[in-house]
This record gives structure tokens, sequence and C-alpha cells, in this order.
């Protein structure tokens, strides 16, 4: 076979399980309901979503205490007696309290032990949409597990099944959950199941330290294990937490599970029993029963191992390995790659300095890509915001497609470029420095995620010494090896860039990301794709450059909000109840149709420190509202202490209106320490947000009856106390005939809601 040829096999076949690895789905088959009792079936779970995942239960509305009652008789007609834990939850971590009502049952093993196994999800929704998929489908997982389980043999430990309240108002049902219900202090180990999205992979993407004995039996049990260790390692950095955050504070060993697909859904209306999928249900519910009996019989006193590196491959493989071998296989890699540098000196007569120039030019051509990315999704938004109409271009596959097709017609240029003046041997050694350099800051810094870079980097350095770069006819076994180095790369780079735009889209954090993994997979594929891109000339340039403009144009036109797809936005009425005006606020990034009626065609775009804590990281469009009477939030002096340095006040908080929620804020005094009806907030620096010299916190689900609050301030001057309500819906305004959101528009998170602002001065 020509060379030349073998190049071309080498790419379509690179393009081929590419494309296969984009599109499967990586989800079983959902099991009837006419599946063995012993048996997860994803159709039994879902008759449970079908009945109380209806309409938005947040908590304190009335639908909530109709999906707490469901679910209350369901565990009941299971033959186990559940108990409904009503009780403050307080979480420092968020400066939030509410009152909750957790239903917490047990099943117990045949050791006579107390140590426990907890299953948690949460059964609160928020105020805008269903919760189909956060969280009714680890609670109905729960309940398909729970069944399954007493239709099977006893189990040697204790099952916990904890469904916590108010998780999505500051994980406040599991906070009350480990601090008061006794049952926490027998928990052990904890699976969490909450999920982002309403379909997608079912995947591990959290841990607890130590977590090398848990991750090597949910490898060994679960029937479709999925996940890896650098979704841990991201997830670390980001503000974001779920119910294990409390649990695993508390000590509890744990693992966390999730999907995020079609997150478009997430905290909307269209996270709704319809649009869940069938197989990530059946996938999530599987993974949960087999860890619910491999955990149910294992001696939960020696949970904590060293860390493991970890990460599954399509067909249901789940590897991984101690933490102790990653700086031996970094060691490795060096290794071979110096004895891969020496080999090309001999047989190509590849210099040194030649290979350090590659070096940068690599570096250069990673941070071009990067660049690139971040320009392409600020264009695109740009567009769509004053030159096209508004579209979700964040979720468009799309502008994603021309992006890549960008991409790669711009590193295929490049590297023509590059390769007139240097060798390919040496030009791929200096990309494979890079690649080291890489492997050892992720063995430092990100050591969950060093697996990216091993073993492809092993593979193309193999690749270099015994099949890649040589010149004449090329044997079919010699293209076999090529291909089966290829794999590596594909295998774990093509999933990276899938789940990057899962989980990100193409916005300013997922473009560039996009764009600089879709660089290091590009200099991977470099020894085996080598020949096709010399032998092409500029037509890969050309084809990638002019699919990228037909998919753009193609973009343009087609990416619209619509009734699928709506546009998601807060709308909110604020009125000031100390100087009497109200304004319409919307978090939309521009006024259309539907929001002018509201804030005008031509509103003014800020921030809310007044209704907003000053973190908030939104700016909003606002315009003069109809003022409304309206009751205001009230603040009563109790009691009140002081000395030359702290005062102390005891302060009665109350909504007249019973909003859903109640902030207090101290925007003018620095707060030292403050508790709620006697239990104490935490340190207002130990908040995850804080500003200095601005202290609020939330109250979710107030008793009619008002809150009682303790502050103790630095300073002997006067306290100002800010109170703002939140209730659900907006107010009717005499004479005003705003119309409904239309089809392709939808709130999201704490949905439209009215507010209402009120301050006290305490001498």
């Amino acid at each position: 076979m020509e060379n030349r040829t073998a190049g071309w096999v080498l790419l379509i076949i690179a393009l081929f399980v590419a494309s296969s690895l984009i599109l499967s789905a990586g989800t079983p088959a959902p099991l009837p309901d006419t599946s063995p009792q012993t048996a997860f079936s994803a159709e039994r779970a879902f008759a449970y979503v079908s009945a109380f995942a209806i309409a938005p239960h947040p908590l304190g509305s009335a639908e909530h205490d109709r999906v707490r009652d469901y679910l209350v008789a369901q565990i009941t007609s299971l033959g186990l007696i559940p108990e409904v834990q009503r009780a403050m939850g307080v979480t420092p971590l968020y400066q939030v309290a509410g009152t909750v009502e957790n239903i917490v049952t047990r099943l117990k093993g045949t050791s006579g032990a107390a140590d426990a196994v907890a299953l948690v999800a949460h059964y609160d929704s928020v105020c805008a949409g269903p919760g189909a998929g956060d969280d009714g489908a680890g609670v109905a997982g729960l309940l398909e597990t729970l069944r399954a389980l007493r239709a099977g043999p006893p189990l040697r430990n204790d099952i916990l099944i904890v469904l916590t309240d108010g998780e999505e108002d500051g994980l406040l049902g599991a906070s009350a959950f480990t601090e008061e219900n006794p049952a926490a202090k027998d928990v052990r180990v904890a699976l969490n199941f909450d999920n982002r999205g309403d379909a997608g992979e079912a995947q591990l993407f959290e841990t607890s330290e130590g977590n090398g004995r848990l991750v090597r039996i949910f490898g060994q049990a679960s029937p479709h294990p999925a996940g890896s260790s650098l979704s841990y390692e991201i997830y670390k950095h980001l503000p974001n937490d779920t119910d294990m955050t409390v649990f695993k504070k508390a000590g509890a060993a744990g693992l966390n599970f999730g999907f995020i697909g079609h997150w478009e859904a997430y905290h909307t209306r269209m996270d709704n029993a319809a649009s869940l999928d069938h197989g990530s249900l059946q996938q999530l519910g599987e993974n949960e029963l087999s860890l619910a009996r491999s955990l149910g019989d294992t001696d939960l006193a020696h949970l904590q191992d060293r860390d493991v590196v970890y990460f599954s491959l399509p067909g249901n493989v789940f590897l991984h390995y101690s933490s102790s071998f990653l700086w031996p296989l970094a060691i490795l890699c060096g290794v071979a790659l110096f004895g891969a540098i020496f080999y090309a000196n001999g047989a190509w007569q590849t210099r040194l300095p030649a290979i350090l120039i590659s070096l940068l030019a690599h570096i250069g051509a990673l941070v071009m890509l990067v660049v690139v990315g971040l320009g392409f999704a600020i264009g695109a938004r740009w567009l769509h915001l004053h030159a096209l109409p508004e579209g979700p271009v964040y979720l468009s596959v799309l502008y994603t497609l021309g992006l890549l097709a960008l991409l790669a017609g711009a590193l295929t240029e490049y590297y023509r470029m590059i390769l007139k003046k240097i060798a390919a041997p040496g030009f791929f050694l200096g990309g494979a420095i890079l690649l080291m350099l890489l492997l050892l800051a992720a063995s430092r810094w990100l050591p969950g995620g060093s697996y990216i870079f091993v073993l492809p980097l092993l593979a193309g350095l193999l690749a270099t010494g015994v099949a890649a770069f040589r010149p004449g006819r090329v044997s079919l076994p010699r293209v076999g090896m090529l291909c089966a180095l290829s794999l590596p790369a594909l295998f774990l780079f093509v999933p990276l860039l899938k789940g990057f735009f899962i989980a990100l889209g193409l916005t300013q954090m997922g473009a560039p990301l996009i764009s600089l993994a879709f660089g290091v997979l590009f200099l991977l594929l470099f020894p085996f794709l080598e020949a096709a891109l010399e032998s092409s000339g500029k037509l890969i340039t050309v084809v990638s450059l002019a699919a990228a403009i037909v998919l753009c144009i193609v973009a343009a036109r087609t990416t619209r909000y619509t009734a699928a797809h709506p546009k998601a936005s807060l709308l909110a009425y604020a009125l000031d109840a100390d100087s009497g005006k109200a304004i319409w606020t919307s978090s939309a990034a521009r006024a259309d149709s539907w929001t002018g009626h509201y804030v005008g065609a031509s509103p003014r775009r800020g921030k809310l420190p007044d209704f907003y804590p000053v973190w908030y990281p939104i700016e909003f469009l606002q315009n003069a509202a109809p003022a409304v009477q309206l009751a205001s939030p009230l603040a009563e002096l109790v009691d009140k202490a002081s000395d030359d340095a702290t005062r102390t006040l005891h302060l009665h908080i109350s909504s007249p209106r019973h909003a859903r929620t109640i902030r207090v804020g101290i925007p003018q005094s620095e707060v030292l320490s403050a508790s709620v009806n006697g239990r104490d907030l935490g340190k207002p620096s130990d908040a995850r947000w804080h500003e200095a010299g601005q202290w609020e916190f939330d109250y979710a689900n107030p008793p009619a009856g008002g809150i009682d609050v303790e502050l103790r301030v630095r300073g002997a001057g006067p306290v100002t106390v800010v109170l703002v309500d939140r209730s659900s819906g907006l107010p009717a305004i005499p004479g005003a005939d705003f119309l409904p959101r239309p089809d392709n528009s939808m709130a999201i998170h704490s949905g439209d809601q009215t507010m209402v602002r009120r301050s006290y001065v305490f001498e």
C-alpha cells in the first residue's frame, strides 16, 4: 500500500471512530415493568416520576406537601415505616437556613450493627420547573431500588433511604439530617444521586477522600460504570455543591452520581417527565441498586484507601489504578520520550534545536486555538444579540461543528507551513515534549486528569519508533498497528470533547476548552495522519474552512429561540417600601417583544444590590413599574445589649405576605456572629460568597409566626437591617394588561417572582 493511500485510510478510520464515539448514547436500554422483581426497571421507576414531578414543588409550596405525602405513601406501601423529620436546617457555607421535612426510612440488615449505607436524593424542586431530572429521577431511582432490595435476599448492613428537602435552597435538608437526625451517626458511606439535566450518561463525578476502595467496588459492582477522576478534579474547582458536600463534611465516605445531558432543561419547565431519558434513568438506577447490594454486604469499617485514578471507556469498560503510579507512569513516559528523541536522531538526523523550535510552535498553536475558540464564542453571541435573532448559541451543535472545522483548517495550514522547515519526526517530538510537560503539570496539580496524557503519549511515541514517518510502501500489518495505536487518543479525547460540549456548551468557558482539547488531540494523532496531511496539500485546509463557513451560515439562519428551545430568564417585580417606588427587572440579555411589555424598549441595565447580593453575577434590565400596595417584611426589636466594642440585637422577623424566603442583610456594620432560632449561622467569612462589610443570610420557608435572629456587630452605633422577602409569581396590577410568557420563553431557577424590600435602623 502506498504511503499516501495508507495515510488516507488512517484518516478515514479516525473520522469513523470519532463519529461513533460522539454519536454513542452510552446508556443501556430501559427495562420494562415486566422485568424480574429483583431487577431495576426504568419503566417502574418512571411511574413514580410521572406521578409526582408534574409541577414545581419547591420548599414551602402546597405542591411540595402533595409530593411529600405521595412519597410517604409509596414507602409505606413497600412495607417500611417512613419518618418525616421536621426540622430547621442551617448551612453556613451559603449563610442560609430554612424549615424542612426530610423523609427517612431504614431497611434493616442482618448483622444487628447500626452501620448503614445511606442512599440520598432530594425531592424538592425549584420554583421554575417540575424537577423530573433534578431530582425526580434520583428519588424515583431510590424507590425502585428499595422495592428491588425488598424483593431480594436480606443484606448484612442497614440501608438508609434519605429523601432530603430544601436542597435547592442551600442543602438545608442534608444539613438538618446530619445535625439533628439520630440516624445520621450510623452513616458510614453515602451515595448521592442528583442530576443537572434529563439525559446522558449517569456518571460518577465526585468521591470522598481516600476513594480507592469505593471506586474499586463501584467498578466491580456496576453493570454500566461511567465517570472519570478528571471530572472530579474539575468539579473540585467549581462553585457547585450537592447534598454530598454536607455528608462529606459530616465525615461520611461517599460517591456522587448524576447525568448532565440536555442541561437546557435544568431548573426550567422543560425538566419534566416527558423529557426525561429512560436510558439515563436505567443506568442511574442499575448502578444504584448494584452498589447498594455490594456495599450492603461489605465491611464498612475500612472504606478508605489511597486515592485512585479512574476513567470509563465505551463498552462498559472501567479502568482504575492507584495514585501511587502517577509518578512512575510519568517517568516511564519521560524515558520513552528520551528514547524516541535518541532514536529519531539516528533514524532521521533529527536535531535538538529543531525539536525545541517545534515545541515553541506547538505552544503557539494551542494558544492560537484557545484565542480562536474564545473569539468564536464571543462573536457568535454578539451576532445573535445585535445583528441576528436571539438564539441558544451555547447549545448549537452546528456552531460547535463549525468551530471544530475552523480549528481543523487553521491547524492543517499551520502544520503545513511548519513542516516546510522542520521534518515531521522532529515536529512531533517537539509536541511530545509539550505533552510531557502537560503530563507533569497534571500529575502535580490535577492528578485525577493525568491519565488523558499517559496512554496517548506512549502510543504516539511507540508509533514514532516502529511504524510512523517511514517513506515508501506501507504493509497492512503496519497500517493495522498505526490504527491500533491511534485508539488511545481517540477513545480518551473524543469523549472529552463531547463532555466539554455537554457540560459547558459553546460558552466563553466551554469554547476555549473544546479548542484546547481539539488541539491536543490533533497533535496526538499527527504520527498517524502525517502522510495524509502531507499528500493532501491544501485540500484538507480548504475543505475544512469551507465546511466551517457553511456550518456557521446554516447555524446563523437556524439558531433561534423556539417552543422547543425557549429562552430562559428571570422576571421580577421589585418594590422598595422605603421609597414607595417599584421596578420591573429581567435577566434577559436584551429586551424582546415580550420582555418589553415589562421593562420597555430601552431599559437600563445594571446590578440590583438592594434586592440581590452584591456578588450576584447578573446585570438586570430595569424599568419603572407601578407601585402596588404590598405588605413589607417586618423586623421588631426584642432585646438589645451593648458594650464599648459591640452591640447585640435580638430581632423578630416575619413576612406578612407569607413569602417563601426572607433575606436579612446588614449592609453597613461588621457582623461578628449571628444565629437564627438559637442556631449558629457560622462565621460570615465561612460563606462561599461574601463581601467585606456586607453580611446577609436567607431563610427559606419561614414559619407563619416568623423567625428570631440574634446579631452581634462591631461598634456601638446604629445598625441598619435590610429585609427582602420573595414570593413566587407576579402581583396583580390594576389597569395593567401584561402578556403571559410566550411558548419561546420560560422562567428559570427561582422563577417569576415578587420582591419587597424594607430597611430598619436600630439605635
